[in-house]
């Protein structure tokens, strides 16, 4: 089973062949390490691993400032692994037993007024995230005429839809939370006052923090084409 972080390499060699530097300079111009545990010595690793398994064909390049370097592109036989493994991404619909998903499994653990909080928090953020992505593809769409390509309408007009449906869930369900409880936005009894406070500086959980999707989108474009010798 193919890593995120080779997926990744592979896809990035789909757009082109390019030196393994190229490779490094895409991964940090596009923020992808927010996604993918992959540092700097681990992507030569993963090219020497996908050149071993004949994903990638290899090719030595004269350099006139030092000895010749390894030109990566992707083979036929990782082209194929590659769609396979994107097809198998997005045919399948997300999972469930998230973070929140668990959180929402455990309500009754909580006083109602703290639910409230925790819920309309969760509503505002998504909110103002919302409002980022929607205001950088307005930007994408009148400066970037690569906006209309496939994968770059995709990936902002799913995620704004998505956000739109989970802002709309969140404001029927707030508000049929104080339908059932009248009370939930009245002070809270000490204990959960002293509980809510305790919880200002958030519990550590053995799950990646959520980059700011905004930027995460604006730099999911596609570079130019590397210049070949690498600069």
């Amino acid at each position: 089973m193919m890593t995120d972080a080779e997926l990744t390499i592979l896809s990035i060699l789909a757009e082109g062949a390019r030196y393994g530097h190229d490779v490094q300079q895409i991964i940090h111009e596009r923020g992808l390490r927010s996604w993918i545990a992959v540092g700097f010595s681990s992507v030569y690793y993963i090219l020497a691993k996908l050149e071993r398994q004949q994903l990638v064909n290899v090719e030595l390049r004269p350099d006139g400032r030092g000895p010749a370097r390894k030109f990566y592109q992707l083979s036929d036989a990782g082209r194929g692994i590659l769609q396979t493994a994107i097809v198998d991404l997005i045919r399948q619909p997300v999972g469930l037993g998230t973070g929140f998903e668990m959180g929402l499994a455990n309500l009754h653990v909580l006083h109602p007024g703290q639910a409230y909080r925790a819920l309309a928090a969760h509503r505002d953020t998504l909110k103002y995230q919302l409002l980022a992505v929607e205001r950088a593809w307005e930007t994408m769409q009148a400066e970037n005429e690569a906006a209309q390509e496939s994968h770059i309408y995709a990936l902002y007009t799913h995620s704004i839809a998505r956000m739109q449906a989970e802002v709309a869930w969140l404001e029927s369900f707030l508000e049929n939370w104080l339908q059932r409880y009248p009370d939930a936005m009245q002070t809270l009894p000490p204990l959960q006052q002293d509980a809510d406070a305790a919880h200002k500086a958030p519990t550590v959980i053995n799950r990646p923090a959520t980059p700011d999707p905004a930027k995460m989108l604006r730099r999911l474009k596609r570079p130019k084409s590397p210049n070949d010798p690498e600069a």
